[in-house]
């Protein structure tokens, strides 16, 4: 089963049931910027048969006969939950909607104005016992030099796609159309070290996996990094799926959980044949 807005590979390949999500136009939501709560009202009604998430716990909890897992009774109600607290003078989305949509917050604009800071002793600290505790180090830690072998592999977004939502072309072609192949930019000078010319399809991989791609050689790039967009199929093979954080840590850093290392250094060829 699987519950997504767009069709995309998984669901092509192994969901027998797929459910259609609402997107972020038929939800309320907020953003949260250093000074204000900004509200994110619905402003289209679900398409079709498409429903929030919410309704599928909901649903899914009461077949199953188990409680509390949405105990709000709608969106507005979930809401509110979450901005009942004194930074946001507890507000609520109706507040919200009545002052133009956004609220300021009740913290300072620049971070500890009294210059208290959240350490132990209260002042800067630059060696951290409680990071030592959680298997981190202790020490601010400069990065770490990048091996001679291979090069980096940088990976993003462009104005053609958002992620793997729109499918390589498949959900919203117009968008995907000025790129229907996978583009890996690299430098000239790396190029011609390894016999590349612009439009080669080339192998790129390394211990984790490999993937095809068509060269774009550029002066955009800096020698040493290549890049591509994200959401090709079988891309996130190249990249490195360990945590930032050892599991001790994850406590400390609840919005840092499920953060992973993405790096990825990447040996190319060029290939044999077109794939």
């Amino acid at each position: 089963m699987a519950y997504d807005i767009f069709p995309n590979q998984t669901i092509r390949e192994v969901a027998d049931i797929v459910l259609p999500g609402t997107i972020w136009l038929e939800e309320i939501g907020a953003k949260s910027t250093n000074t204000h709560v900004h509200l994110s009202d619905r402003v289209l009604p679900p398409a079709g048969e498409a429903r929030p998430v919410y309704d599928l716990y909901k649903g899914l909890a009461a077949r199953l006969n188990v409680n509390g897992v949405y105990p709000w009774t709608d969106q507005e109600a979930a809401m509110n939950a979450v901005l009942d607290h004194p930074a946001t003078g507890h507000a609520t989305v109706e507040t919200l909607r009545e002052n133009g949509g956004r609220v300021r917050l009740k913290v300072s604009d620049v971070a500890y104005p009294t210059r208290e800071f959240s350490t132990p002793s209260g002042k800067i600290e630059f060696f951290s016992e409680r990071a030592q505790a959680m298997g981190l180090p202790p020490l601010p830690m400069p990065p770490e030099e990048p091996s001679a072998d291979g090069l980096t592999l940088a990976h993003g977004r462009t104005f053609a796609q958002f992620h793997a939502f729109y499918d390589h072309g498949r959900a919203l072609p117009t968008l995907a159309a000025r790129e229907g192949e996978p583009d890996l930019w690299m430098a000239p000078a790396d190029a011609l070290a390894r016999e590349i010319v612009d439009g080669d399809w080339i192998d790129v991989s390394n211990e984790r996996g490999a993937f095809r791609a068509r060269a774009k050689v550029t002066r955009r790039m800096p020698e040493g990094t290549v890049w591509m967009r994200d959401g090709w199929p079988d891309f996130n093979t190249l990249t490195d799926g360990s945590s930032v954080l050892p599991e001790a840590a994850l406590s400390a850093f609840p919005f840092s959980v499920g953060q992973n290392n993405y790096g990825a250094r990447v040996e190319i060829r060029p290939a044999i044949a077109k794939a």
